[in-house]
């Protein structure tokens, strides 16, 4: 079996694992089309940590976003308190918008991280879902 066959072989198992499919189906795959049982389990390892990690860093990076909102909640809270002899309304809903939703961001960043590897469906779904928030 050839490099370029096996290589073939692993971005369709790729592909699947990307999309969500069970283990199972990804490993019956690969054996199917000849790769060992050992070295099926090791590119669908491979493929899982591919996965994960564009999982963690899309996770990481809403955390960033949750904390810098939270950051200027923060910041215009503060110069709110020490300077304003009145306080509009607006100014303090616009505030509190900003930290619930920064720190709604920051939370489900975080948990996205810690949970990637635990996560189903696929990778596609999950980019919808947090282009429509």
């Amino acid at each position: 079996m050839t490099d370029e066959f096996k290589d073939r072989i692993f971005q369709g198992a790729r592909r699947m694992v990307i999309w969500g499919e069970p283990r199972a189906d990804v490993i019956h795959r690969l054996e199917v089309n000849g790769i060992p049982s050992d070295e099926a389990r090791q590119m669908y390892e491979r493929a899982l940590s591919e996965r994960t990690s564009l999982l963690r860093t899309e996770a990481f990076k809403q955390t960033v976003q949750g904390l810098g909102l939270l950051i200027v909640a923060l910041y215009f809270f503060f110069r709110l308190v020490e300077g304003a002899g009145t306080i509009s309304r607006h100014g303090v809903s616009a505030i509190l918008l900003t930290g619930f939703f920064g720190t709604w961001r920051f939370f489900k960043g975080l948990f996205g991280c810690l949970f990637a590897r635990s996560r189903e469906g696929s990778l596609a779904d999950a980019e919808d879902n947090d282009e429509e928030e």
